[in-house]
């Protein structure tokens, strides 16, 4: 009788044991599992369609270039670099799309927008080819399209002739930080001074 009570007991505890939590966290994991499977399956898919969206919304741009520049359009094309280059951060396109985005907004007078992208550019993308452009760009808005600005843009200059001496921009950096401040007029006056001598 205490033979059949423990082996019940035994069957009854090992039932009991496969429906409890080791059972649930298998399942669980098993979900987590799929669910992952199925992000990683569709994650070439996207890449491909935001791909997509980019070469379609470039198309738009290209094709409204013969007129003025239109707002719409351009910020479509904006809106399309950036969904690539936020959801593929480590793409090698994410750093041309941000500076891309950066000379359209910049084009279009979002000068805020501009100096968001070609700072991130600038920080996120030390290797890229265009960092040192993105940076000049970057302190050419502070310098001529924001008054009152002329620190921050000091700041950029420096920052290309100390990180990049050998720079073709280094030397118009530093020719831009002599001309800070200065008004269309005086630097006129500077130039014809300058021809007049020679």
């Amino acid at each position: 009788m205490k033979a059949t009570l423990w082996l019940t007991g035994g069957v009854l505890f090992l039932a009991m044991a496969s429906c409890g939590p080791g059972k649930k966290e298998r399942e669980a994991k098993e979900r987590a599992d799929s669910i992952r499977a199925k992000a990683f399956s569709t994650q070439p898919r996207a890449r491909e369609q935001y791909a997509a969206n980019v070469k379609e919304a470039e198309a738009k741009m290209r094709a409204s270039q013969s007129g003025e520049f239109n707002p719409e359009i351009a910020n479509a094309l904006i809106k399309a670099y950036l969904d690539y280059a936020n959801t593929f951060t480590g793409d090698t396109l994410a750093p041309d799309y941000f500076y891309r985005a950066g000379e359209i907004a910049a084009r279009g007078g979002n000068y805020d927008q501009a100096i968001f992208l070609f700072n991130t550019v600038a920080d996120k993308y030390t290797d890229y080819k265009y960092v040192v452009e993105a940076m000049y760009e970057e302190a050419m808005i502070y310098d001529s399209k924001l008054p009152g600005n002329d620190a921050k843009a000091k700041i950029i200059y420096e920052q290309i002739i100390r990180n990049y001496p050998k720079h073709k921009l280094a030397e118009d950096a530093k020719i831009a930080i002599a001309n800070l401040g200065k008004s269309d007029e005086e630097l006129v006056k500077e130039f014809e001074k300058k021809n007049h001598m020679k």
